[in-house]
């Protein structure tokens, strides 16, 4: 049975059957591929569809898939409490493709931080950034992390349900979702790092905000010409009384040049905005810069 076959037996399909399928162990770990009522979307702000250049992007296609993929790496160790990496994905794009083509597992498996990857379904092969529940409700981003958490719980995963530290990561047109979460989605206080993949697009306040919010925050973004003056915004906003800003050339920045909490600003000239984040590796080597504990 392929993805698209899975997806349309949904609603058909009893639950405990549907998640045996959607379940793999590798060497690297365990994936998770199930419905959450808290996922994105079906959400009343894409329940007509979504248009874009002409050419509409219907609700039943594009935004009545609620996966979320869970990954638990191998050398995961559970404790009272789970810390967990939560990643908004760009446009155009699907779970099971996010983890495969941007070698999400891998990496986070390689970071060995000892936190589970969570990744819910945006807008599914649509042009958009728009995030549903996520971006948009109050307290949904909150609701999201303490469903996969009790998921975890209930599963045998995990011995409590108790949310630890969260590290929020965006690819493109996930900053939608990232900057609506940290702006009304209820957990800043858990959220310790947001990092971004040439992702600033907008939501310039939401990150600001948050990065000035306490000194634990840390902010990281990655960026090509893209999204150059977005994250020169950025720096203006997050420019302190005194300098505080870390800016790096990313092909020849080092673990222990990125080991700082102060708002860091990493720049490429020479790697497509597609391939930020697998062809070096910089989603793992970002991770470890983060306050999640190693395994």
């Amino acid at each position: 049975m392929n993805r698209r076959m899975l997806l349309a037996g949904l609603a058909a399909a009893p639950l405990a059957p549907l998640l045996a399928r959607a379940d793999e162990s590798s060497g690297l770990g365990k994936t998770i591929l199930r419905p959450f009522a808290s996922a994105p979307f079906p959400h009343a702000s894409r329940a007509a569809g979504h248009t874009y250049q002409g050419k509409l992007y219907s609700a039943a296609a594009s935004y009545s898939d609620s996966t979320v993929g869970i990954f638990i790496p191998s050398g995961f160790r559970p404790g009272p409490s789970t810390d967990f990496i939560v990643h908004f994905h760009g446009w155009n794009n699907d779970v099971a493709t996010v983890l495969t083509r941007y070698r999400l597992r891998e990496q986070v498996a390689s970071s060995r931080r000892n936190a589970i990857l969570l990744v819910p379904q945006g807008p599914r092969d649509a042009p958009d950034s728009g995030d549903g529940k996520l971006e948009l409700d109050a307290g949904g981003f909150a609701r999201f992390v303490h469903e996969a958490a009790e998921f975890l719980r209930a599963s045998g995963t995990v011995p409590s349900a108790q949310v630890g530290r969260i590290v929020m990561t965006a690819h493109s047109g996930g900053y939608g979702g990232l900057g609506g979460a940290l702006a009304r989605g209820g957990m800043n206080d858990s959220i310790d790092d947001v990092i971004l993949f040439d992702a600033a697009y907008g939501n310039y306040d939401a990150f600001a905000h948050w990065q000035k919010a306490a000194p634990n925050h840390h902010f990281l973004s990655l960026c090509t010409d893209d999204t150059s003056t977005g994250n020169v915004v950025l720096m203006a906003m997050m420019q302190g009384a005194r300098p505080n800003l870390v800016v790096r050339l990313a092909d020849t920045m080092t673990l222990a040049q990125l080991q700082t909490r102060e708002p860091t600003f990493a720049l490429t000239t020479s790697v497509a905005h597609d391939e930020l984040m697998q062809k070096f590796n910089w989603y793992s080597l970002f991770l470890q810069t983060t306050a999640l504990a190693a395994i």
